[in-house]
């Protein structure tokens, strides 16, 4: 299941990776079907103009388009989800900070184009915003987009939200102010997102079919998977059917590392909203000797020989399977016998590749412990023991893997 965040919520490496996979879209020739050009174009054209705006279709259609946009920044960047532009909530002044600035720095320290701040033109050019996005208030229209939240049927309840969605557009200014233009601005994703998001709650509050207009309307140019026939309404109706779901609420937890203590808020109204906190290790393969990751929660002395059966501070063990060599495919260029001489069979073995990284990553569900915590404790301290078979200590530094964070459902 994929999980689409408040753009606000974003780790620094999570933004770092939408910046790059944005960036390689823009890059990608016209005619290339996951370009960024290509997938803009479907909005407002050139040279067809699919949207709709209207009843039926404004909920549906839109749903199918930040699908397929956001499945071509999975070609490139395959961990990256759309994150959401939440003007809806409450007050709020400008666009989100992540894209406001031209530039922004990259992971190699070098001050780069942002891809989030402005798009190319079908026309040549970049797309560009109001002068004084960064002062526009946004504060009327949600209070107007949580009204329309309490709306009794579908169609009153589309027909609110898609006034408030085009003052948000009139209002950001620029190319986002006009059909034809406006999905050229890389924000205009993010925008929908939240538009698809209070979908997505209300739905949650008034369980029930599409109408049938809806349900049935086409939604070109999406088709089904391994089909000639266009998506309808109905195929886009559920979020989990899609392998999606929204982020409501924004945890900032840095990254963390074996074996650091890490400390976070865990305030009883807050945990009651919670249904799932989960420590995610994040590898591109898996590591070249088994390593057993264990949880504890409140025991910052833990270590290899702290005790788990019966300790209410144990949270639980999830453990990399050894792949006996650093190679992502499991090959030994320092043992492995050049292709023709030697091996088992002596039979010729193809030239030895770098090949693609693949992912290798572990989740670790911790939360029935922190509900067993005393609900007057406001923060929680959590750290990662890590031992290898024998139950010895395995230091930070032998571990292979990008970061460690924690993810809250």
């Amino acid at each position: 299941m994929r999980y689409r965040k408040n753009v606000n919520c974003l780790t620094t490496n999570e933004l770092h990776d939408l910046r790059e996979a944005l960036a390689a879209m823009f890059a990608l020739p016209a005619g290339d079907p996951n370009s960024f050009a290509t997938i803009a174009s479907f909005h407002g054209g050139p040279p067809i103009a699919y949207c709709s705006h209207g009843s039926p279709g404004f909920f549906t259609w839109h749903r199918a388009y930040l699908m397929a946009y956001e499945n071509a920044l999975r070609v490139v960047g395959c961990q990256v989800t759309l994150p959401y532009w939440d003007w809806s909530s409450g007050p709020s002044t400008g666009v989100p900070a992540a894209c406001r600035l031209p530039t922004y720095v990259n992971r190699a320290g070098a001050t780069v184009a942002n891809p989030l701040y402005s798009g190319p033109r079908a026309g040549g050019g970049q797309t560009n915003r109001r002068a004084d996005i960064d002062t526009t208030a946004f504060d009327d229209l949600a209070a107007s987009a949580q009204a329309a939240m309490t709306a009794g049927t579908f169609d009153s309840f589309q027909n609110q939200v898609s006034g408030v969605h085009g003052g948000v557009h009139v209002r950001t200014g620029g190319d986002m102010s006009s059909v034809p233009t406006a999905a050229y601005d890389p924000i205009f994703y993010l925008h929908h997102a939240n538009v698809d998001r209070m979908w997505a709650d209300w739905q949650a509050a008034h369980p029930g079919p599409l109408p049938a207009p809806e349900a049935g309307f086409q939604l070109q140019p999406f088709p089904r998977p391994y089909s000639a026939a266009w998506q309808t309404g109905s195929d886009v109706e559920s979020t989990d059917s899609l392998g999606y779901r929204y982020r409501r609420f924004c945890f900032l937890v840095p990254p963390f590392r074996v074996w650091e203590v890490v400390k976070f808020d865990w305030p009883f109204p807050l945990r009651e909203r919670v249904d799932s906190v989960r420590v995610v290790l994040k590898s591109h393969h898996m590591q070249p000797q088994p390593v057993e990751i264990r949880a504890f929660v409140n025991q910052p002395d833990a270590n290899a020989r702290t005790q788990t059966l019966g300790n209410p501070a144990f949270a639980g063990a999830t453990a990399f399977f050894g792949h006996g060599s650093p190679d992502p495919h499991g090959r030994n260029p320092a043992t492995e016998a050049p292709a023709g001489h030697g091996g088992h069979d002596d039979m010729p073995r193809p030239p030895l590749q770098g090949g693609v990284k693949e992912r290798f990553d572990l989740e670790l569900n911790i939360t029935r412990t922190l509900r067993a915590q005393q609900a007057d404790a406001t923060a929680v301290l959590l750290k990662l023991v890590a031992v290898d078979g024998a139950g010895n200590e395995v230091p930070a530094e032998k571990l292979i893997l990008e970061e460690t964070v924690i993810e809250f459902e």
